[in-house]
């Protein structure tokens, strides 16, 4: 299939159709938060699934009960998707942990209201691109990455999933988040790759 067959164009975004139903999507756009949300905000192929399993379990204070016995989809929904219409967010108990590949940009009204918490999740973008390839390839419901080449150049031009990597945040939100990282990070005694 093409991309034009599998893909629709969201907020200047592209993304599965099947997955970003207008209903979904009008769910979305009316999402109320509450100020003790946590959402887990990644780029695709960032960790997400990772944040799903560790946040629960630290809310729950190391109990696995919650992670062993309900998919990550519905224990930390996607906000946007078609499925979490149907999982009755509004009478869950607060606080509710949430997913998100949308950008800041794109968060429904009510996020910049309330404020609730969010957990941003980086990954080194080589690896966002090694995975999404593979992922691409390996999925039913996103076009073929045919030649390595030809995906970079779409994943390079904002073509993916999520939109463009770089558009997760802007230029002072990035250098934001390094000085506050750097000086959190500045007694801890490891020595990372970068540094």
């Amino acid at each position: 299939m093409t991309e034009t067959e599998i893909y629709k164009v969201y907020k200047g975004v592209y993304m599965p159709a099947n997955l970003y139903t207008p209903q979904s999507l009008k769910y979305y756009e009316e999402f109320s938060f509450r100020p003790d949300d946590i959402i887990i905000a990644t780029y695709p192929k960032s960790g997400t699934t990772w944040m799903q399993e560790i946040v629960p379990l630290i809310m729950s204070g190391g109990d696995p009960a919650s992670v062993e016995t309900l998919p990550n989809w519905r224990r930390v929904p996607w906000m946007e998707v078609d499925n979490t219409c149907k999982l009755n967010l509004e009478q869950r108990p607060s606080p509710r942990i949430l997913s998100t590949h949308f950008q800041y940009a794109m968060m429904p009204p009510s996020f910049s209201e309330i404020k609730p918490k969010v957990i941003y999740v980086m990954r080194n973008p080589k690896d966002v691109f090694t995975s999404s390839f593979h992922f691409y390839g390996m999925t039913s419901f996103l076009v073929k990455p045919g030649p390595q080449s030809e995906f970079l150049h779409k994943f390079l031009d904002g073509k993916g999933i999520a939109g463009d990597w770089k558009d997760q945040l802007t230029v002072a939100e990035a250098e934001y988040f390094e000085a506050v990282y750097k000086d959190k990070m500045k007694d801890v005694k490891y020595k990372f790759a970068w540094d």
